[in-house]
């Protein structure tokens, strides 16, 4: 009877662990079609089409002054008087500072007695000369030291002119580098001196756009200090070297602005007459590199990857070389979860 129950028992029990997994594997395939559901995707695609664009581009730069001076001395002394200061309007020709000139007075005055001295002996040497009391060579040697007291005089008079500084260009004095009593030498930094008369902003421009660029060119600027607003200004002039990046410089001059002020950060739009047929992808629809550029296409459901060569940036889209076709769906979204093969569905 014992073991008639027993055999009951692991029947029992057999049955029971059968249902168990008939029940598991039932809640497993369950779980497994939602998780291949959850798999799909979600993106947003736009549709290619061919269009008409003009090629205008724009690049980023700084307002500097047309004229800007570090200047520094070139004479040496002690500084006994300074006649401007920062903010000080001055013209090319302004005194700016006076350095101690007692020495090199007396220096000049010295040098210039001497060579009025050797002046009148050459006179007088030259008439006794030609009345036979001394020699030729007795007269050229007085000559040549008058030429070298000459030389000597002006030397010292430069020297004396120099101990008042002067400004070379015009402008304004944006920092004074010295104090009164001062003891400076050559080469030591005296004033900065800004001409922000006329500003100009001096920007990189590609091998590709540069020729499309020519000197006298209208442009328009903008910044992010003045939202909204545009400022004019025109080529002054297009670089003949590139620099490391194979990019020309290209210098802007501004138009007249009381609201540009030097080193604000400015961007310059240039336009172009040259226009295209062709298509166009938004940037954030390309993934890899310049050089090896990809971008996903919607097609039949999932997401085919296609290598793209691009060309040039029209406003916030790329324009596409080869490698896709009007009527191509392309992914624009959404790309972080997508890879070549996967499944996706367009949300828009």
């Amino acid at each position: 009877m014992k073991k008639y129950i027993g055999i009951s028992i692991v029947v029992l029990v057999m049955a029971g662990m059968v249902l168990l997994l008939i029940s598991n594997k039932r809640k497993i395939k369950e779980q497994t079609s939602i998780i291949s559901a959850e798999n799909i995707v979600s993106v947003e695609t736009v549709s290619l089409q061919t269009e008409s664009y003009a090629l205008d581009f724009s690049s980023n730069g700084v307002l500097q002054a047309e004229k800007e001076l570090n200047y520094v001395s070139d004479v040496a002394g002690r500084v006994v008087t300074i006649f401007v200061d920062k903010g000080s309007h001055v013209k090319k020709g302004t005194p700016l500072l006076q350095i101690d000139s007692e020495l090199l007075e007396a220096d000049y005055r010295a040098s210039l007695a001497t060579y009025e001295a050797l002046k009148k002996d050459e006179a007088r040497f030259s008439r006794s000369n030609e009345a036979g009391g001394i020699s030729g060579q007795q007269l050229d040697n007085i000559r040549t030291q008058l030429t070298a007291a000459k030389s000597r005089m002006e030397v010292s008079r430069r020297r004396l002119a120099d101990a008042t500084v002067k400004s070379p260009i015009e402008g304004t004095i944006n920092m004074r580098y010295i104090e009164l009593g001062s003891l400076i030498a050559p080469n030591v930094p005296l004033f900065d001196i800004v001409n922000n008369t006329n500003l100009k902003i001096i920007c990189n421009v590609s091998e590709s756009k540069v020729g499309r660029l020519s000197k006298g060119q209208s442009v328009t600027v903008t910044g992010n200090n003045y939202p909204g607003e545009t400022f004019s200004g025109h080529i002054n002039y297009i670089g003949i070297k590139t620099d490391r990046g194979l990019n020309y410089p290209v210098e802007i001059r501004m138009n007249r602005n009381d609201k540009l002020r030097i080193g604000m950060y400015m961007k310059v739009h240039f336009s172009s007459k040259e226009a295209r047929t062709g298509l166009l992808v938004p940037r954030n629809a390309i993934i890899g590199s310049v050089k090896s550029a990809n971008v996903y296409v919607m097609k039949d459901g999932k997401a085919v990857k296609r290598e793209v060569t691009l060309g040039d940036m029209v406003g916030e889209r790329v324009e596409i070389l080869s490698g896709l076709n009007e009527g191509d769906r392309i992914i624009t979204s959404g790309l972080m979860n997508v890879a070549d093969g996967a499944a996706v569905k367009s949300i828009n």
